[in-house]
């Protein structure tokens, strides 16, 4: 089974999960060709994302994808955009901190000739 197939197993499998969870919490049950269509939607919907993150990535010419790549995608959602600036925040403020090595000079040891 190659990466992308379980990739996109996994996805299906929790997106309908999900939809049987949120479901039996407000009371709604959804047909097998239902949760079909949402699962398809949201792994469609992960591989924009991706792209566009990879874009936003290059477009900077970092090799690296960071926050400001994710807020960049989720700017035209309000609701998104606030909760991925709470929670990186949050991240940030529970980042250890590195000692600092400022003012600190190695010294060289002393070869004598």
């Amino acid at each position: 089974m190659s990466t992308e197939h379980k990739v996109k197993h996994t996805i299906y499998s929790t997106s309908r999960k999900i939809c049987r969870e949120v479901g039996s919490e407000i009371g709604v049950e959804y047909e097998p060709e239902a949760l079909d269509l949402i699962s398809e939607l949201v792994f469609k919907k992960l591989i924009s994302y991706g792209t566009d993150l990879e874009a936003f990535q290059k477009h900077a010419k970092r090799s690296t994808i960071n926050a400001d790549d994710v807020k960049l995608l989720v700017r035209r959602n309000n609701s998104l955009k606030e909760l991925i600036e709470n929670k990186h925040q949050i991240l940030l403020a529970n980042k250890p901190t590195e000692p600092s090595n400022a003012g600190t000079k190695r010294k060289r040891k002393q070869t004598t000739s």
